[in-house]
Parts: structure tokens; C-alpha cells; sequence
């Protein structure tokens, strides 16, 4: 794999988040992904299959950073191997982790599935053999979207966006959450089939903003697209349904006998507010928006974000207050104090918004803090945030909005562009009690806005409680107010007898109560996805308290039981799915490929920081001096510009710090960077190792190895070569820890890759026995002419 030079949107030694690719004369793992969906009421289930091959000599390992809905519990998985299917289980994430290694070092296939955030997660599938072809299916249960039209959404995601890190440390795991990008097309497309329970309104059809679509004569809902679709961007597929009636209904299930929380029933509980009787007086509303105009945002996304913003301010009235804030490297007001909205104002305010441009990091804290900082505590206040979302410090945002937003304000997020952050917007709107809007490219800008302000205008329904015989517990814990038109979704844990469910509010006119009859529910009875929802509404429950600074090792522990008990994927538990016997041989060489993702449709690389955008003539290396441009001087040095057997790593070293350095400083903090210490470097990135080749005379090469398992004595270290190497190990290493003690270890032949000449790109594979269980860190192990850092 070539890596192209990765750029920063702010300041030197940021990270983007992700690199460009070459995918050229490569043959890419991924072939194929297809999505079968039933949906009916409000939630759909959901089957991702996705169709790996390997069409090399050696046995493959992949890796694929996977986009799932940020509102789903993921609540199966396994994969299909020829014609044995293996099905998964959610364990500890380390020890998740720790059996999956121990699986593909003993030649057995298995896949892992580990969540990064609510909305990405990371999928290995180790031990693929040569010319095999393994599915994974992964199951989602997720939450559907109610538009005000009387409509029932569903989105879900094909593609991942970098995401702006900030500088080094900021974000504590960068290396698992950076994407490569391939420069050109993937090969590998979209297939859809939806089945809709609902009954639609007669005369009308499902509807696509972002795929074509056909209705089967047994209704199912396919893509028309030849081929399928790229996955380049969000599929969202709507229906019209007949408006729900006022009041409550309720859709339940209950786990298996024998699981651990079989003892009680679940549901989702759909709450429809009373319709308006009569037309209200307006209410004032004072709004606040803050616009992202980061690199993100460059092209069609702020274009798309200036029309949903055009749709906003139609909607406001003399009586209304606007405050607008953009923000990319840091916050820059429209006004110095919020505006009454007079037809002046809002020309001005057009007129403001058409002139933005987008550039520069995307420091989403800074501009909170200037919207939050001047409210009172009996302040309110409308914050609507429009961004992509493209950042990787998520839980910064989530605290700032918990710990300074005042108690009648609200925060709500609109997401605009193909691939959204929705690990950002979703629990950015739920700490702010807002709403969250996702719109794509092309979307239709004016039904976010009516769905916005629907939400910055008085509730119907305020103080809303849940109680009676029947119920246990619910969540959301805080639940929401309820707005016209636009029913609310709820989680609750239920007696297993059942009984009688209770929703109590206030309205303009006085007291609000439904009552609702639940009928008793036998063990593996109703609907699996609503047990796995209400787990996964606890878990951001849990999580938005950790954000809030409550006791992390009482939360994390709730959320690793959360987690195993309902098998479901979690922060800290993860799903791993191991075939009983080997299918390659542990000792042959093997293959590792990060399968790229698309560039999000209508997102540019050189907006994402991925390309440089030169202002014409040669690059400033090749000149030798001159005037450093703008887009150099805001550049990390990525692997494009490193000796090939660094540039074939799977992450090249951070440039140190050019800030303020004119072209002659540039230049010579390039030198810097080839003379950094490698194995410093690797170990800042925490990816895989590269070959180093020894110096002339030097009688052992140095590699970079990773600890895959550390454990019982046992010590399994993986090697990428970026050189080819003789290798040969065998008989007895010697161990060097941290601490500078050295122990001998017995090189475990059947688990270590076997004796020969390797070529570059392939990956051997290190097992060592020691005597006695040895504690501390490995840094170098020594064998047979061969040094490995650790």
C-alpha cells in the first residue's frame, strides 16, 4: 500500500485523522456488502453481510474500520466460512481480544468486532485461507426517525470520514480511529432489501433522498443501482404512514430462559402527544447557531449547511433573537450581542452566511465555550450546532455541553454531509435535550429546518414521568418533553407479569395522563430488538454520566455487565466468533490488509487535509527555499515523503513542531524527521512494525514487532516486513524487559512462523514459552542474528 502525504487542518502536528491510500494494482479484501432490513413501528432490524475474499497465496488478516447507526444495539454477529457458519458472543473486550489472538496464532479463522464509538467500531477477521471467501453478519437493532410529515425514517451508514484528532495526546486512541481513504474507487458496492410492516399511506411509496428505489410485487424495497451502490454515503429510505393516535402503545419482548436477565420483560414504548387543540400564540425564541466552516465542511457540505441555515431564518419573526458563531480553527462571531430579527437583520445575516468559507481544524470545544459562556443559569436559549461532526475528542463536547448548558436551554445538532459524526451529534443532543437532524447531500433542506423549529418552539408536553405496576425501570433515565407531531421513543424494563403502564406529563391547559395495559410476557416471547435497545439506551445513559465526571470504575463496570448480559457491543465488551478447528497452517506467513474506505461523496481530500493544495509551481522541497504557502505551512509530514522501507509501514512518524519556521526551518525539520529514532516513532503510533535493514557490518537485523498476547508465561509477537528477510527462529531467545532485566524464553516452533526466505509485505509470527511466568514489559527479543524491539 503507497500512503500519500497526510496534511493537518490546523496546527503542525494535528492529526487529520486519516490518510490517502493508492489503491492502484491492488486487490481489495472487501467485494461486497449487502443490507436486509425489517422494519415495522418505529424499529428495524437490521443484517449487514459483508463479503471478504482472499485472492492471495498467503492467509489474510483484515482489517475494516465499519460505520453502524449510532441509535443501534449491535446484537449478533458470526460469520460463514465454505459451509460452516460461526456464531459469535459478546465477551470482556480484553478478553474478547485475548481469545481472537490465541485463535488465529493456532491457524483457526475468527472475527472480532470491537467498539471505538457509538457509531464506528473495528472489525478483524483473522486467518482468511488462501482463495476462501468468509461473510460476516452482523445484526443491528436500531431506533427509526419520526418526521413531522407523518413519515418514518431510516439511515444507515456506509463510509467513515477522518476525524480531526488535534495535537498529539489529545485523543488517547488516534491510531484505532484513523481511516485510510483510497484514492480511487473501492470496487466493492451496496446491495439493499427492506421489508416495511407498516402500513403506508395508499396511493404513496418508500422514497430515497440519496439511492434510487423499486417496490418488489411482495413490497420488498431493493436499490435499482447496477451493480449496487458505492459506499460513499448514508442509505436513508422513508415511508408514509397514517398518523399515530394520541396516547401510548407498546411493543415487548423477552429474553430466553437461562440468560441472566430473562427475569423481567423489555419494551419500547411509543408516546404520541395530544395534537394542538387550537392555534397558539407564538413564543419568542432566541437562537443561537454555531456553524462548523472547517476543511471538513469545504464544497458541498457548507453549501448544504447554508441552505438548512436559509430554511432557519425564514422561520424567524421580529420577535425572535439570532446569534450566529463560526467556527473552524476558532469561534468568530456575526454579532457581538444576538440580533432581534428584522428584515434588515436577516438580510445581513444572508448575506453574512453566503460569504463563509470553509478552512482550517475544526475546534468544536472553543465555540461551545463562546455560546455557553455569556448564559445565565434562568437563561432561554436555542443552541442549534451544524457540523459534520468530524472530530475525534467526541467526549469533550458531550462534558462542556453537561457541565455549563443552563437547565431551560437546549442543544441541538443538525449533521450535514455524507458521512456524519453521529458519535458526536447524538450524544451532543441528548446531553443538551435537543434534538438531532441529519441531513445529507441533496437532501431537502427546508423538512430539517420545519423539524428544527418544531423543536425551538413551545412543547406540548413538559415534566413527562413513566410509572405504574408494570414498570421496572426505563431509559433514557431523563426522558424527553414531547413536541407536535413528533412521538417519542422510550426503553423500558418491564415486570414479567406485566400490569399497568402510566404516563403522566403537563400541557398548556393542565395535566396529561395515558394509561396502558401490559399483558403478561413467557420467557422467549415478542421482540428480541427491543431487549437489545433497552440495554443499549443504558449504556448512553451510563455514558453521559462518565462525560458528566460521575466515578469511572462504578460506570465502567455497569457498562461492561450491561453489555455481556444483553449481548450487545459496548465500549467494554466486544463480539468474537472462533471456528473449532484450524484452517490454515499457524506456521505458513500471512497477509494483513486495512481495507480503505471511500472519500465521502462530495467531501474533497484537500478539504479533509488528505492532499496538499499547492498555490502553484513546483513543491517547496523541490525548490529548495522561497515562501512557504499556506497549505506547507499547515503540513505534517506523512509516509510519502520517508525511505521506502519506512513509507511501507502502516503509519509514519509525527513531524516535530515547524510552527513559526520559515522555508530554510521547514527544510530542516524534513532532516529532523528522517533522523528520529524509528522505533520511538512505532511505538507513539502503536501500529504495526516495520524492517529496519542493519548497517553495513551489522550482524543483526533490527525489526519492530507487536505483542499480540502476553499472558500464562506466554509471549506471541507479530512482525510486518516491509523488506524481504531470511527468516529463522528456533531454539531459544533471550527476552529484555523494560526494566532492563533479561530472561530466556523457549521459542514455541508450532506457533512461529517457519523458516525460509519471506517476502516484503508479509507478516511472521513470533510464540514464546517461558520456564516461569514472568511479569513485566517486553522491549527486545534476541535470536539467530535477529533484534526485535517491542
Amino acid at each position: 500500500m503507497e500512503a500519500r502525504m497526510m496534511m493537518t487542518n490546523g496546527g503542525l502536528g494535528d492529526s487529520t485523522g486519516g490518510r490517502l491510500v493508492s489503491v492502484d494494482g491492488r486487490t481489495l479484501p472487501l467485494r461486497g456488502v449487502t443490507l436486509r432490513a425489517d422494519a415495522r413501528a418505529g424499529l428495524a432490524r437490521v443484517v449487514l453481510e459483508q463479503r471478504f475474499t482472499n485472492a492471495h497465496a498467503e492467509p489474510l488478516s483484515v482489517t475494516y474500520l465499519l460505520p453502524l447507526p449510532a441509535d443501534g444495539a449491535v446484537s449478533a454477529f458470526a460469520f460463514r466460512i465454505g459451509e460452516r457458519r460461526i456464531v459469535g458472543e459478546v465477551d470482556r473486550r480484553a478478553a474478547a481480544r485475548e481469545r481472537f489472538e490465541e485463535a488465529v496464532a493456532s491457524g483457526r479463522t475468527a472475527a472480532l468486532v470491537e467498539e471505538e464509538r457509538s457509531s464506528l467500531f473495528t472489525q478483524e477477521i483473522g486467518n482468511i485461507p488462501p482463495g476462501a471467501e468468509v461473510v460476516a453478519e452482523i445484526t443491528i437493532d436500531q431506533k427509526l426517525v419520526w418526521l413531522a410529515e407523518g413519515a418514518w425514517e431510516w439511515r444507515f451508514p456506509t463510509v467513515v470520514m477522518p476525524r480531526y484528532q488535534g495535537a498529539a495526546g489529545r485523543v488517547a486512541d488516534t491510531a484505532r480511529v484513523s481511516v485510510d481513504v483510497a484514492e480511487g474507487a473501492v470496487g466493492a458496492r451496496a446491495t439493499l432489501s427492506l421489508t416495511v410492516r407498516d402500513r403506508i399511506v395508499a396511493g404513496r411509496q418508500a422514497e430515497s433522498p440519496s439511492h434510487a428505489l423499486t417496490t418488489e410485487r411482495d413490497g420488498e424495497i431493493v436499490l435499482t443501482a447496477d451493480g449496487g451502490a458505492r459506499l460513499d454515503r448514508d442509505v436513508v429510505v422513508r415511508w408514509p404512514v397514517a398518523a399515530a393516535r394520541p396516547g401510548l402503545t407498546i411493543d415487548c419482548g423477552r429474553p430466553t430462559d437461562g440468560k441472566p436477565h430473562a427475569g423481567h420483560a423489555y419494551g419500547v414504548v411509543t408516546l404520541v402527544p395530544p395534537s394542538r387543540e387550537a392555534p397558539t400564540r407564538a413564543v419568542p425564541r432566541d437562537l443561537c447557531v454555531l456553524i462548523d466552516t472547517s476543511g471538513s465542511m469545504g464544497g458541498e457540505p457548507l453549501d448544504q449547511a447554508r441552505r438548512v441555515l436559509g430554511a432557519i431564518l425564514d422561520t424567524l419573526g421580529d420577535d425572535d433573537s439570532l446569534e450566529m458563531i463560526e467556527f473552524s480553527n476558532r469561534p468568530r462571531r456575526w454579532k457581538k450581542e444576538p440580533m432581534r430579527t428584522t428584515a434588515g437583520v436577516l438580510e445581513d445575516a444572508r448575506a453574512w452566511i453566503g460569504g463563509l468559507r470553509a478552512s482550517g481544524s475544526t475546534e468544536m470545544r472553543e465555540a461551545i465555550y463562546e455560546a455557553l459562556r455569556p448564559l445565565r443559569a434562568d437563561t432561554q436559549r436555542q443552541l442549534v450546532l451544524v457540523s459534520d461532526g468530524a472530530i475525534g475528542f467526541e467526549n469533550e463536547i458531550v462534558a462542556e455541553i453537561l457541565e455549563k448548558l443552563p437547565a431551560a436551554s437546549r442543544v441541538h445538532t443538525v449533521g450535514v454531509g455524507s458521512g456524519v459524526n453521529r458519535s458526536l451529534t447524538q450524544p451532543a443532543a441528548r446531553a443538551g435535550r435537543g434534538v438531532e437532524i441529519i441531513i445529507g447531500l441533496g437532501e431537502d433542506p427546508e423538512r430539517a429546518a420545519r423539524r428544527l423549529v418544531a423543536h425551538t418552539t413551545a412543547p406540548l408536553v413538559v415534566e413527562l414521568s413513566l410509572s405504574g405496576s408494570a414498570l421496572v425501570e426505563h431509559a433514557p433515565l431523563r426522558l424527553p418533553d414531547l413536541f407536535a407531531g413528533a412521538p417519542a421513543l422510550c426503553a423500558v424494563k418491564l415486570a414479567p407479569e406485566g400490569g399497568e403502564l402510566v404516563a403522566r406529563g403537563r400541557t398548556a391547559t393542565g395535566a396529561w395522563e395515558e394509561r396502558i395495559q401490559v399483558a403478561p410476557l413467557a420467557a422467549g416471547a415478542g421482540s428480541g430488538a427491543v431487549v437489545a435497545l433497552f440495554g443499549r439506551e443504558q449504556v448512553e445513559d451510563l455514558e453521559t454520566r462518565l462525560c458528566a465526571g460521575e466515578p469511572a470504575d462504578e460506570l465502567n463496570g455497569a457498562i461492561e455487565k450491561l453489555g455481556v448480559e444483553f449481548q450487545i457491543a459496548t465500549r467494554l465488551t466486544s463480539w468474537v466468533a472462533i471456528a473449532e478447528t484450524p484452517s490454515v497452517d499457524p506456521t505458513a506467513p500471512t497477509r494483513r490488509e486495512k481495507m480503505p474506505h471511500e472519500l465521502p461523496y462530495g467531501v474533497s481530500a484537500e478539504g479533509l487535509g488528505l492532499r496538499a493544495t499547492w498555490s502553484g509551481g513546483p513543491p517547496l522541497w523541490a525548490t529548495g527555499g522561497g515562501a512557504a504557502s499556506g497549505a506547507f505551512r499547515a503540513m505534517s509530514i506523512g509516509s510519502a515523503l520517508l525511505p521506502p522501507s519506512v513509507s511501507a509501514s502502516a503509519s509514519a512518524p509525527r513531524g516535530p513542531d515547524m510552527k513559526r519556521r520559515g522555508a530554510g526551518g521547514v527544510m530542516k525539520a524534513i532532516g529532523e524527521i528522517f533522523s528520529r529514532d524509528r522505533s520511538a516513532a512505532a511505538d507513539e503510533e502503536g501500529e504495526s512494525g516495520i524492517v529496519l535493514p542493519a548497517p553495513k557490518g551489522a550482524a543483526a537485523a533490527t525489526l519492530r514487532g507487536v505483542v499480540k498476547r502476553w499472558k500464562d508465561g506466554d509471549l506471541i509477537v507479530e512482525i510486518e516486513l516491509a523488506e524481504e528477510l531470511d527468516w529463522r527462529a528456533e531454539g531459544e531467545a533471550l527476552v529484555t524487559f523494560a526494566d532492563g532485566t533479561e530472561r530466556p524464553a523457549a521459542i514455541e516452533a508450532g506457533a512461529t512462523t517457519r523458516a525460509g526466505r519471506i517476502a516484503g509485505g508479509r507478516t511472521v509470527r513470533l510464540t514464546l514459552r517461558f520456564a516461569a511466568e514472568s511479569a513485566g514489559q517486553p522491549r527486545r527479543i534476541s535470536f539467530g542474528g535477529i533484534v526485535i524491539e517491542v
